[in-house]
């Protein structure tokens, strides 16, 4: 065997050693944003202060500071209630660097209701989150008080 078969069998081994080290440590990272960001959402109560309602270049925006106002609480079991009444569980996920909120509850009726959330922002007291749904983008800002 030459030296340059030598050669190319060492970067290629150095190639993939590197490949699969890459992808553990991104996984290690999306794990450690999914544990902090439940660390963060969970055990609060998140009052909506306002939301914008953005469909093409039209954006509308309806606030509800300062009025008895839509709630949410991610508990650290993973369950959720809101103040309409939903209840149910949340998982978080973190895919291509976005954490994902996916909520699966159902009304005091029974009716099942899935939620999937885009967070922009989430800190000790601000959290940001979006839908889309059919052409329309709902952007929701929350507080916790």
């Amino acid at each position: 065997m030459s030296n340059s078969f030598y050669k190319n069998l060492s970067i290629l081994l150095i190639l993939t050693v590197f490949l699969f080290g890459f992808n553990s440590c991104s996984k290690d990272k999306d794990e450690a944003q999914t544990n902090l960001s439940y660390r963060m959402l969970s055990d609060k109560t998140w009052f909506l202060d306002y939301v914008e309602t953005i469909n093409g270049s039209s954006v509308k925006t309806r606030s509800y500071l300062g009025q008895t106002t839509y709630f949410i609480n991610f508990l650290k079991d993973n369950t959720t209630l809101d103040s309409d009444g939903i209840s149910g569980t949340y998982t978080i996920d973190v895919v291509d660097s976005k954490i994902l909120i996916k909520v699966n509850a159902k009304t005091f009726g029974g009716n099942a209701v899935i939620y999937d959330y885009e967070v922009h922002s989430l800190g000790a007291k601000v959290l940001v989150m979006s839908n889309f749904s059919n052409g329309i983008v709902n952007k929701y800002y929350y507080s916790s008080k």
